[in-house]
């Protein structure tokens, strides 16, 4: 659960909705997380569909599947970031929105990254 948070800030970092964004993440330092922390690349979660991402989230329990939903949300907007595909983009804000709603916290980076559309 550990690594699913670290991947999960690693992931906000590289987004850059942080002021400390200059430590120079690269692609591979994302991609070698991702499979350390899930044991799936990051071209299986893009290419899962909802049932299999569901599926995924399943495999935990409920506060291994709240972290990784928060990654979910993470990696679709870091990837909408990166191709500017707006599917990507509306998966993260259904993500971003589950997480906020299962974890009863409120993000205003999040918020804003739900606004988007």
């Amino acid at each position: 659960m550990r690594l699913l948070k670290d991947l999960a800030a690693l992931l906000n970092k590289a987004i850059g909705s942080f002021p400390d964004n200059n430590l120079g993440i690269t692609q591979a330092d994302i991609d070698l997380q991702i499979y350390t922390a899930t044991g799936l690349s990051k071209e299986d979660f893009l290419t899962l569909d909802d049932a299999g991402l569901e599926q995924a989230i399943n495999q935990y329990d409920a506060q291994g599947s709240l972290l990784l939903i928060d990654f979910l949300a993470n990696l679709f907007y870091y990837q909408y970031q990166q191709t500017g595909q707006k599917d990507l983009l509306t998966k993260a804000q259904t993500f971003y929105q589950r997480y906020q709603q299962q974890s009863s916290t409120f993000s205003m980076v999040y918020f804003q990254r739900i606004q988007q559309l």
